[in-house]
């Protein structure tokens, strides 16, 4: 049995404007002690994915799903109270920014503490040493003096610190890293990267590395998740991913990226065009209008396409159907059978 199943995952937030659709029938899967990184421009749906999955929407959005299984139970069953138990517990979140995240007028020893008095039923002092114990292990000096001081006490990349410590307190079975290392200098990042990746190997958790960056990824995960315009557009190991991707998208992505193994100095290729407006979708592939692959049929809905080995890519360059409507360049490609 998997840990985490998530089925044509859809979300939609009800504006004056109209429906946004921010996630649009989304499927995957994770292991335990699997470590799956989900990546794509700002507006791509990351984000609500992770808080669809933890239900933690405002009350315009409305999700809907064939499964979100966790271990078998199916969350969207869930009551709000029932959710309540599981959050934090079986699954924790590292949200984006630790300074909004983090309640100014608590101590973090309070904070750490009050998540397993909760859910592991400690007592004050057993909640305490457990707070000291966590502090110590995410690396906080003097962790039984830095108890009692409040957030904005703490720099930027010890707040993160201290948000994995919250986060890993109760030992979850999935732990969700939002952007963990936005606004932290690359010192601080790869520590607290190295910390996560230790945390991992000791607890045995699973990860959902949401990121921009790319270097993380590759470094870091072991199944790469690609989302454009709240699609999944790729998905496959690291090493699919960055040794032969399929996805104009992804290669997009890949190539404004500076690489350190190049011989050659080169100029990096920015995605030309903006994101799509999530609330005038186009009916075939969303990234069409900045693709330069653009072909006729782009603009009807776009099946995966499966490569082998768990490969797979939205992409209708590889469709049979398309080989005459191939631009020059693409015209070599090789076909696959028609989509998953």
């Amino acid at each position: 049995m998997r840990l985490l199943e998530v089925g044509n995952l859809r979300t939609i937030f009800r504006t004056e404007d109209g429906p946004v659709t921010a996630v649009n029938g989304l499927s995957f899967g994770l292991d335990t002690g699997e470590t799956l990184g989900i990546v794509g421009e700002s507006g791509s749906g990351k984000s609500v994915t992770a808080l669809s999955i933890m239900r933690l929407l405002a009350s315009n959005a409305t999700v809907t799903a064939d499964r979100i299984n966790l271990l078998g139970e199916n969350l969207l069953e869930k009551s709000e109270a029932e959710m309540r138990k599981i959050r934090g517990y079986k699954i924790a979140m590292i949200f984006q920014d630790p300074m909004t995240s983090l309640n100014p007028v608590l101590t973090i020893g309070e904070q750490i503490a009050e998540a397993v008095r909760i859910h592991l039923g400690l007592g004050r002092r057993e909640a305490r040493d457990r707070a000291i114990e966590m502090l110590r292990k995410v690396r906080i000096p003097l962790p039984e003096k830095r108890l009692g001081d409040y957030p904005h006490q703490f720099s930027g990349g010890m707040r993160q610190r201290v948000m994995i410590a919250m986060a890993l307190s109760c030992n979850p079975q999935l732990l969700i890293a939002d952007e963990p290392t936005t606004a932290l200098d690359v010192t601080i990042q790869a520590q607290v990267l190295e910390l996560m990746n230790e945390l991992q190997q000791e607890t045995g958790a699973a990860i959902i590395l949401i990121t921009h960056d790319l270097g993380v990824v590759a470094e870091f995960c072991k199944n790469v998740l690609v989302m454009y315009g709240g699609n999944l557009v790729e998905y496959g190991t690291a090493d699919q991913i960055f040794e032969a991707p399929r996805m104009p998208y992804t290669q997009g992505l890949l190539a404004s990226l500076p690489r350190l193994d190049e011989v050659e100095r080169r100029r990096l290729e920015p995605i030309q065009g903006q994101p799509p407006n999530l609330l005038r979708l186009p009916p075939g592939c969303a990234f069409a209008p900045r693709c330069a692959y653009r072909m006729p049929i782009c603009d009807q809905p776009v099946p995966l396409y499966d490569f082998g080995e768990g490969h797979v890519a939205r992409c209708y360059l590889y469709d049979e159907r398309a080989r005459d409507q191939r631009p020059a360049a693409a015209q070599a490609l090789p076909t696959v059978p028609i989509g998953i």
